[in-house]
């Protein structure tokens, strides 16, 4: 009986060593599976609306920006590009040139609902356009609505210059032809009466200062 135990003892111990490396791979393997959340994130936390893109840049800066042949829906002044006099014009076909990416926002403002933007990203704009050291975007709408945005909300958010809502080009009627849309979703410090103001729509003009 005494001999019985010992061979189960030597055997169970034997088990147990055989085992602790499979037990120590499979540790290690946890740990490196949990990889560190990125820098500047909270463990869950939202992202900053989900970005798509739906076309590529065909218009890079340094490039020559020709002149439009459609008409023009958009004029930025104070940059180092022009391509009319001393004035960036562009037509819608221009600004496809740009790039084109999309993201879901509630519209509250202005349509009242869920909606579907596309269009090229500020930051593109504003590098096309040379913007270099300006700070701020002096916006005017067609209706003479105008707001200072700052040229680092560009860099901070996904900011748009929507050309479109829900795939459709945006008319007057519909709020555009262009108009800033910022994401609703991952950052509730957008949620503010002085961001509501940077909702441009029906955007015309953009002095750069």
């Amino acid at each position: 009986m005494d001999d019985l135990t010992t061979r189960l003892s030597r055997t169970a111990r034997a088990t147990v060593r055989a085992a602790a490396p499979l037990v120590l791979l499979l540790a290690l393997g946890s740990a490196c599976s949990q990889a560190p959340d990125a820098p500047g994130s909270a463990a869950g936390a939202p992202p900053v609306a989900e970005v798509r893109t739906l076309a590529p840049a065909t218009l890079e800066p340094g490039d020559e920006v020709p002149a439009p042949t459609g008409p023009v829906v958009l004029t930025i002044t104070g940059g180092s590009v022009h391509n009319v006099g001393d004035r960036l014009e562009l037509d819608r076909a221009l600004l496809d040139r740009l790039g084109s990416v999309s993201y879901e926002a509630d519209d509250d403002q202005a349509t009242g609902g869920r909606r579907t933007f596309s269009g090229p990203l500020v930051a593109t704009l504003l590098e096309v356009a040379g913007a270099g050291d300006a700070t701020v975007m002096a916006t005017h709408a067609i209706n003479d609505y105008t707001a200072d945005v700052p040229v680092s909300d560009a860099s901070a958010y996904p900011l748009m210059l929507a050309t479109r809502t829900d795939g459709e080009p945006m008319d007057v009627a519909g709020y555009g032809p262009t108009r800033f849309v910022y994401p609703t979703e991952g950052a509730p410090e957008l949620d503010s009466p002085e961001y509501d103001a940077r909702w441009v729509w029906q955007l015309d003009r953009i002095t750069l200062r």
